[in-house]
């Protein structure tokens, strides 16, 4: 993402991804639907772990902050 325009969309739809978790049981299918959005914000930088990209000149997106936590929450309870 390099524009405000694309953060702001993100944040949008990381919202609504939030709101939906927390009405649908099926965390699968949550996964699934919003794998694209979760790559779209992760940094994955070599040899690093993967972290979320939720800043923008000083502006922090809170709900793809929140987003990129709950996904990761989410395959840890699946997994276990």
């Amino acid at each position: 993402m390099k524009k405000e325009q694309d953060f702001w969309i993100a944040n949008e739809n990381a919202k609504e991804a939030l709101k939906e978790l927390m009405f649908d049981a099926n965390k699968v299918k949550w996964l699934t639907k919003y794998q694209r959005l979760f790559q779209k914000v992760s940094l994955k930088p070599k040899g690093l772990p993967e972290i979320v990209n939720c800043n923008f000149h000083g502006i922090t997106y809170c709900f793809i902050s929140e987003f990129h936590k709950e996904y990761l929450l989410v395959i840890h309870e699946l997994n276990n």
